[in-house]
């Protein structure tokens, strides 16, 4: 562990700890985006005192924007970046005026304090770190989006992270750490889609033989889709919402069906799709008609060669330097390293703080941990002239 890292963040940590209370203070949620824009000021000033050339950046007139930046332009080194989102589940004031704290057991708590705004943090007092002791090796690109959790138009800001991290010899994102150490390496991919039945309605008494029941033709397909399952290979699907009929002496004409699937990789949904297609093509009832629609598939990456390889790289760094050994694991829910893995760069995800129960009124991250992963991250960063790719 390099000493003069260490020492700069024992003492400073006061000075990350506010900085880590003032961002969750900062709430906003994509319900609420006319919070989101004081925090995209608030963090492009932090990132621009510690050196990083930062610009708030957006995709469309309305939409919540992205804070991007570079420090170290002129470096010879390939880039490296740090990346992730800064809005939250919850609406302002859902706990109360600065709700950031920290409980006697040493667990800061506060809407997005774990998810993911401790992972933020960490990136920023990293980037000072490094700087303190006169880091010149390669230049660090930061990508802090605010559409995350649920944006309806994430699209283009999706493939903003992918020009970020394209060119990078890593790109670490700096969400949400499980407390037992691991980085992750791949998440699932989720699409959903939609179905809607159409049927013939009738008297379901005086003219039962001339009605065409949409809800029976759609249960049909319910257990089709759920059959689609491959629970070896991580493919989950999930037929969701069903909802058809007026009454209950009248036969259904009309039935919709919401479904979801995650996946792996992107050959088990290339898989599923064309069997959602052949399962849509016909009907099992006569005089029914099936019209589909499926969303692209978004939020996973692959637990890909690379990845694997940035993986044992930086336990590698962590077990020479002294660090907590960090283990690898999948996780089933997307992320933004899903849009910094389609540039090719080597991605690792979870590389915040470590907590848990992200999303709910139990959201704690472990405070020791903040200091834990500056430390580790610089000294990643430092080591990464020996990650080589076969």
């Amino acid at each position: 562990m390099d000493q003069r890292i260490a020492e700069f963040v024992k003492a400073h940590q006061e000075d990350i700890v506010n900085d880590w209370r003032d961002l969750v203070n900062l709430e906003g949620s994509l319900r609420e985006p006319q919070y989101l824009y004081p925090e995209a000021e608030w963090l492009k000033a932090k990132f621009t005192e510690a050196g990083v050339k930062c610009e708030i950046i957006s995709t469309a007139d309305n939409y919540p924007p992205l804070v991007c930046g570079t420090i170290g332009e002129d470096r010879p080194g390939v880039p490296v970046i740090f990346a992730g989102h800064f809005d939250t589940v919850f609406n302002k004031g859902t706990y109360g005026d600065n709700p950031f704290r920290i409980d006697e057991d040493g667990k800061a708590h506060g809407p997005g304090v774990l998810d993911m705004k401790g992972g933020i943090i960490i990136a920023l007092w990293t980037i000072k770190a490094l700087e303190s002791i006169g880091y010149n090796e390669r230049p660090i690109r930061v990508c802090w989006c605010s559409d995350e959790e649920g944006g309806t138009d994430h699209g283009p800001v999706s493939k903003l992270i992918t020009e970020w991290t394209s060119g990078c010899i890593a790109g670490f994102n700096m969400e949400t750490s499980p407390v037992d150490w691991k980085l992750c390496v791949g998440r699932k991919y989720i699409f959903s889609g939609k179905a809607v039945f159409h049927g013939i309605s009738a008297h379901s008494g005086n003219n039962y033989e001339a009605g065409r029941n949409a809800i029976v033709e759609a249960a049909y397909k319910v257990i089709a889709i759920q059959n689609m399952n491959n629970m070896e290979l991580g493919t989950h699907m999930n037929p969701a919402i069903i909802a058809g009929g007026r009454m209950p002496n009248s036969i259904p004409d009309e039935c919709t069906l919401t479904f979801s699937g995650r996946f792996k990789t992107k050959a088990e949904i290339a898989r599923v799709r064309e069997e959602l297609k052949e399962l849509f093509s016909k009907t099992e009832i006569d005089g029914c008609s099936i019209e589909y629609t499926l969303s692209d598939p978004a939020g996973g990456f692959e637990a890909s060669d690379k990845n694997m390889a940035l993986w044992s790289f930086v336990n590698d760094v962590c077990k020479a330097e002294g660090f907590h050994e960090v283990d690898h694991v999948f996780l089933g829910g997307g992320s933004d390293a899903s849009g910094m893995a389609e540039s090719g760069t080597p991605v690792l995800c979870s590389c915040g703080v470590r907590g848990e129960w992200n999303h709910t009124d139990r959201e704690y991250a472990v405070v020791d941990s903040m200091f834990e992963r500056v430390n580790m991250w610089s000294n990643v960063v430092m080591h990464l002239d020996e990650f080589k790719l076969d």
